[in-house]
């Protein structure tokens, strides 16, 4: 009898929380106002904490290099300190909006992919891109310039910042971009303004917080961020996307070593 008791005491309670937390049209306000919410959060405090890791960087290497530290080796110090606080700080909001908006990992894209030919497709889709745009628009960013050779890869070796270039800037830093952009906020605006959407809203998210700026546009990057977006919905995973982004910025980066 004390079991049929408590269990009914415990429907009431749930009937009175689902009523406090119910418009008149029978939806839970919660339901629909918190994954926006986490979204907003989301990218605010992760921009922000770029943003501050950005300000103080010259400050510290100036401090340090001022002492009579080698500047290579002060650079390359504070650049792997900071993403390791970027990308662990990127966890915590990621594990705590999935805890939020009550998503799991295989929501977000985080599984394995179903056909791994997508993912090569990504690269490919990425390259054809980047090729297109050097000879319809020119070769703005120099990305495919002449002077693409081994002598000033292998001449840059000597600077450790290289291997950041090499490894974190390439495969590191575009999956934990893909996890909040192709991942969390393609997730909640998919499921609630349909994938269309959230394409368009992940890109333009994407090109809105990928600038040193608080906020800003670059057409460039939102273009990127709608090839993310497709390969996103094509693959099911973020798998076929991170391989795209991986692909744009190992090219980025051995521009960046080779001049």
């Amino acid at each position: 009898m004390e079991k049929i008791i408590a269990h009914a005491h415990k429907q009431i309670n749930m009937q009175n929380f689902t009523q406090q937390n119910t418009n008149p049209g029978g939806e839970t306000k919660l339901s629909v106002r918190m994954p926006f919410a986490v979204l907003a959060a989301l990218l605010i405090l992760n921009q922000a904490f770029y943003l501050l890791s950005g300000r103080l960087h010259p400050h510290i290497f100036n401090y340090y290099t001022g002492a009579g530290h080698d500047k290579y080796a002060v650079d390359f110090a504070i650049t792997i300190v900071k993403n390791i606080l970027i990308i662990g700080w990127q966890i915590l909001l990621i594990s705590f909006s999935l805890r939020l908006c009550h998503l799991t990992q295989a929501d977000i894209g985080w599984r394995l992919p179903k056909h791994f030919g997508k993912i090569a497709s990504g690269v490919l889709i990425l390259i054809a891109y980047r090729l297109l745009k050097t000879i319809f628009w020119g070769n703005a960013d120099g990305t495919f310039a002449p002077h693409l050779g081994p002598s000033g890869f292998w001449s840059a070796l000597n600077n450790p910042v290289v291997y950041y270039h090499l490894i974190v800037v390439p495969f590191v830093s575009p999956l934990f971009e893909e996890l909040i952009y192709r991942g969390l906020v393609f997730s909640i605006l998919e499921k609630r303004l349909g994938w269309k959407w959230a394409v368009f809203g992940s890109a333009l998210f994407f090109s809105a917080f990928h600038t040193s700026s608080i906020i800003s546009f670059s057409f460039e990057i939102f273009i990127k961020g709608i090839i993310y977006g497709l390969l996103r919905k094509w693959d099911g995973s973020i798998w076929s996307s991170t391989a795209a982004h991986c692909t744009n910025n190992l090219l980025a980066s051995w521009f960046i070593i080779s001049i």
